[in-house]
């Protein structure tokens, strides 16, 4: 072996040693890295503010709360022991608790309600606005005025509207017939939940019907000229061109309103409060009573994370109807 061929193999050998290769790697990772970060550092400085209005505004609160649904925090009765770890118990007393199924039940029995009502107004409203009629750009933008609306100035206007002596909804009911005694809409147990669920009916469905606008402007002229030949009505032109093509917009618009009503809280809560009799207590709701009027922090934490899980799973489910309509 000549010494150039035994020198090669001397340095092959030392770098296949344990820790001198790995060495040089790692070497060559790190400067790697600091060239990355020198060559991309304005736009991380530019991005850090976002990062760190997003670990402070959203993930350490997430976090705290994870942490808190696991101790015992109950403020009115502190024990000397302070905030100990009490494992699952938390979770135990919420879903054990009558307060928390029933409200389990109203969110369920809210979001299939307005979801539905939302989408099929929606959609009505946008083959209404689809279809060539004079003054239709100014019936677009007065069906925008609802959702426009701040949440509390249309509660306070509705309130206005329910009252039981001075409503305009009772006045026209009575002056038809309808009733023969005025209601109080928000304040019986038979109607405070729909008087709620109407609320948020008017305020949400502009935007069902601006999607499914977008949507059905999407839709190719010559599917229907082909289907008008082909001798379908519009019912059949309908169900067989219209509403296979709007399936993407559709899956995603009903998405985006389950996850909006999961969280809902201003509109009941300034309607009802949660009254009469709790008919109205929403999950979002319960989780307010049992931090700030309860002072069980604990307990509140606990119904926290569990609609934390069921939001984090429609949002799953609503980016991957994204991904896929994107595909």
């Amino acid at each position: 072996m000549t010494a150039d061929e035994q020198n090669h193999s001397q340095n092959a050998a030392m770098l296949a040693a344990p820790g001198i290769g790995g060495t040089n790697r790692g070497s060559s990772r790190w400067m790697r890295f600091k060239r990355h970060l020198r060559n991309n550092m304005a736009a991380y400085l530019f991005v850090s503010p976002l990062v760190l209005a997003i670990g402070l505004v959203l993930i350490y609160p997430i976090l705290k709360a994870g942490l808190m649904s696991f101790q015992y925090w109950k403020v009115a009765r502190p024990i000397p022991e302070g905030n100990p770890f009490v494992g699952l118990d938390n979770y135990q007393a919420t879903l054990t608790s009558g307060y928390f199924l029933n409200s389990l039940w109203i969110t369920f029995l809210y979001i299939v309600v307005t979801v539905l009502l939302r989408f099929v107004l929606g959609m009505g409203t946008a083959v209404l606005l689809n279809t060539p009629f004079k003054g239709r750009g100014l019936v677009r933008a007065l069906v925008i005025i609802p959702w426009a609306v701040p949440e509390v100035v249309a509660c306070l206007v509705f309130i206005l509207m329910y009252d039981y002596q001075f409503g305009v909804i009772n006045d026209i009911l009575l002056k038809m017939n309808v009733l023969s005694n005025p209601i109080a809409f928000l304040g019986e147990t038979d109607t405070a939940l729909g008087a709620a669920m109407f609320v948020n009916v008017w305020k949400g469905f502009p935007f069902a019907a601006i999607m499914l606008l977008a949507g059905l402007q999407g839709i190719p002229k010559d599917l229907y000229e082909a289907a008008s030949m082909d001798g379908a009505g519009r019912w059949r032109q309908f169900a067989n061109v219209t509403f296979p093509m709007l399936k993407p917009v559709s899956v995603i618009v009903f998405l985006l309103l389950i996850i909006w009503t999961i969280k809902d809280f201003g509109i009941v809560y300034v309607l009802t409060g949660g009254g009469p009799s709790r008919v109205t207590e929403i999950l979002t709701i319960f989780i307010y009573r049992a931090g700030f009027q309860s002072f069980d922090f604990g307990l509140a934490a606990a119904a926290g994370m569990i609609l934390l899980v069921i939001s984090v799973v429609f949002t799953l489910l609503y980016m991957k109807a994204t991904k896929a309509g994107e595909q």
